[in-house]
């Protein structure tokens, strides 16, 4: 097993004093961390809307149960759940003309 070695955490107002190589160590581990938990929401959101949650607890959609629970906006539930539910894509004009003309 390997040990990983973590970003200080600095105190809030220790900023200024932050060693240079902690400062370059901590925006590393953070947008580690918050991949993670980005990975996380994505995949936490995908299976309450596979399992239909908001039916089974009296909202209408995936998007408004997102808003009430986690206080956020209905762009940003919406958003949270594209990036979270894979959605159909449909072919372009152009790649239709080239399958046509290509039979």
């Amino acid at each position: 097993m390997t040990t990983r070695a973590t970003a200080p955490r600095p105190p809030v107002r220790g900023w200024p004093e932050l060693a240079d190589a902690d400062l370059l160590r901590t925006l590393v581990e953070t947008e580690r961390r918050r991949r993670q938990l980005d990975a996380a929401m994505r995949a936490a959101v995908a299976e309450a809307e596979r399992r239909g949650l908001a039916a089974d607890t009296g909202y209408r959609d995936t998007a408004e149960l997102l808003t009430d629970l986690l206080r956020i906006s209905v762009h940003e539930a919406r958003r949270r759940l594209g990036c979270a539910v894979p959605q159909g894509r449909t072919r372009s004009r152009k790649v239709w003309k080239v399958l046509a003309a290509a039979s």
